[in-house]
């Protein structure tokens, strides 16, 4: 089983959100938890300016208000759009902090890694040997085997019995 990391900025899953804002050392990041709550208050807001706008241009004139009224559900679409880009590219910029936080952990991770890519090295080396000393012996005996016939004989007992 894994043991949290103190310095480690994901939350333990044990623990809520209430412990996470009395964590005065910043060790979790609560931001991307209430990041929906974030977007929601945000557009909430960006609704109620939208309307208040509308209200008070009704207020000085019908015109305007009425002008307003014609302009609010893009300039509320628009406002959307850029909540919504300034709220991915600080997810993005989290994933990528987190990213980089896991990157710390590697040269621990590979630090025997050489070690391991030694051990498999002497293995091949021994296999090739091995298969040198084998083509060795073989080319030594390949005259007497030809001579002999005994791998064609052999071929041929191998042969399914109609092929022969």
């Amino acid at each position: 089983m894994k043991t949290p990391n103190p310095a480690s900025p994901e939350p333990t899953p044990s623990k809520g959100r209430i412990p996470n804002l009395a964590d005065w050392r910043f060790n979790r990041y609560l931001t991307m938890q209430l990041m929906p709550l974030f977007y929601l208050l945000l557009i909430l807001g960006a609704l109620v300016v939208v309307v208040g706008i509308v209200g008070i241009c009704f207020w000085f004139s019908m015109l305007a208000g009425a002008i307003a009224a014609v302009i609010a559900p893009l300039a509320f679409l628009v406002i959307v759009a850029v909540i919504r880009a300034a709220l991915e590219y600080m997810i993005m910029a989290h994933r990528i902090m987190r990213i980089i936080e896991r990157m710390d952990a590697l040269p621990d991770q590979v630090a025997d890694l050489s070690v391991r890519v030694d051990g498999i090295t002497d293995h091949v080396d021994l296999l090739n040997d091995h298969v040198h000393d084998i083509h060795e012996t073989l080319m030594h005996v390949q005259p007497l085997l030809r001579s002999a016939g005994l791998p064609s004989r052999l071929l041929n007992a191998l042969r399914p019995p109609g092929k022969r």
